[in-house]
């Protein structure tokens, strides 16, 4: 899914209805405005107390950071760095306009953004958490068990197109970072 694309019905429809009614208040709230910037943002990795970071190392330190369900599903991810450079970009570019994804260039699929995380923190195995396991921990969490079973492969389309360089391109440069930070 790039800029051009709009979020559809594949995927978790809470996150689908959630940016749907997101864009709708933010078109009709800036109505006759001269210039607006949307940012789709992908998971955010780094900085203190990083909640992704922190639930996901939790797991695997506890011998849980296997794959959930297929673990094809895409994650797009964004490290700290660079979704605040955008933000930044966003404010003071007047040529920046309108919607764009902000979100690593490489997304990773579930099993290679929990391998990862099994590797940096000196983890060879993570039990997997199959679809029945996902929807019982959901259930038991009060979450929608679709949040972790799909994904979005999203990319920043316009952001590379406009020439911006990602300084943390690559999830285990964002995830070492991200853990370094969180502890």
């Amino acid at each position: 899914m790039d800029e051009e694309t709009a979020p559809s019905g594949r995927g978790p429809a809470q996150m689908v209805q959630v940016c749907l009614a997101w864009e709708a208040a933010f078109a009709a709230a800036t109505a006759g405005v001269d210039r607006t910037v949307l940012l789709r943002m992908g998971i955010g990795l780094g900085g203190t107390g990083d909640p992704a970071t922190e639930r996901l190392a939790w797991l695997v330190r506890r011998g849980l950071g296997g794959t959930v369900g297929s673990g094809r599903q895409w994650v797009s991810w964004v490290a700290l760095e660079d979704l605040l450079e955008v933000m930044l970009r966003a404010i003071d570019d007047e040529t920046m306009a309108g919607l764009w994804h902000v979100t690593s260039p490489n997304p990773v699929t579930n099993a290679e953004m929990m391998a990862t995380y099994r590797e940096l923190l000196g983890r060879r195995l993570g039990l997997p958490a199959p679809v029945p396991v996902t929807y019982l921990g959901a259930t038991l969490l009060g979450s929608d068990p679709a949040l972790a079973l799909t994904g979005r492969r999203c990319v920043p389309t316009r952001l590379l197109r406009e020439g911006f360089e990602f300084s943390v391109p690559t999830f285990s440069e964002a995830a070492t970072r991200a853990l370094a930070s969180t502890g």
